[in-house]
């Protein structure tokens, strides 16, 4: 059991979708609302990113939908210690959203130079429940055409994964510095397709010879709660 007053990394991930004609607007509040996340004390990491299809390649992307990666330190005693940062004008403009909270579990890699999903105990094998996964990298430019080429069979194959119940791209640029997150009924539904989908698998196999990647991080969380729907389906 943890010990209440011990420091949690709690992340959580917003999704919202807007209508095409807030889109401008959305460009510019996804800035600010990057800036005011990280004046607040209790958040150690946030980036407000573009997404896209379950295609992950940069000409799916989508800029209607937007997500949020806000990553708190906070303690489980507090009342307040699951609950999601709101924002005001995305909840006004939305036509759908999602909240996740997380816990990571496992993190490898860096973002931007910093391990920004603090696992605070080997606690992977003790999760029975759903999970999130979130990958993200920076392509190294001579390598993007063979990195994007390797794309799709991947994509097709997870599609065809029953244990996958939502999966999207991620983008801080619409090429180059681009992730995944999806939505897994169990650990175990999730490493089926980690390594023994054959194209992920030889994606995987190739990285460290193709050298696709300048930065990579891969986290696997805990889903602890989710409300919301992304593309018509039901987070929880």
């Amino acid at each position: 059991m943890t010990d209440p007053t011990t420091p949690t990394d709690t992340v959580t991930l917003h999704v919202w979708r807007v209508r095409p004609r807030n889109v401008p607007a959305a460009l510019m509040t996804s800035r600010v609302t990057a800036r005011r996340l990280r004046r607040r004390r209790d958040v150690t990491f946030v980036k407000v990113l573009g997404t896209a299809t379950d295609a992950f390649v940069p000409t799916a992307f989508t800029l209607q939908r937007w997500v949020a990666v806000i990553c708190r330190r906070g303690s489980t005693d507090s009342v307040n210690w699951m609950d999601p940062v709101k924002e005001p004008w995305w909840e006004r403009h939305v036509v759908e959203q999602a909240s996740l909270t997380l816990r990571p579990l496992s993190s490898r890699g860096r973002w931007d130079g910093q391990e920004p999903f603090v696992v605070r105990r080997s606690e992977d094998g003790s999760w029975s429940g759903p999970v999130v996964a979130l990958t993200r990298s920076t392509v190294r430019l001579r390598a993007a055409r063979r990195f994007y080429r390797a794309v799709p069979p991947v994509a097709d194959e997870l599609r065809g994964m029953s244990g996958c119940r939502i999966a999207f791209g991620i983008g801080e640029a619409p090429v180059l510095r681009q992730g995944t997150i999806s939505v897994w009924s169990s650990a175990e539904a999730m490493k089926a397709f980690a390594y023994r989908s054959p194209r992920h698998a030889a994606a995987v196999a190739a990285t460290p010879e193709q050298n696709w990647y300048a930065e990579e991080l891969f986290t696997r969380f805990a889903l602890l709660d989710a409300t919301g729907t992304i593309d018509g389906m039901a987070v929880a």
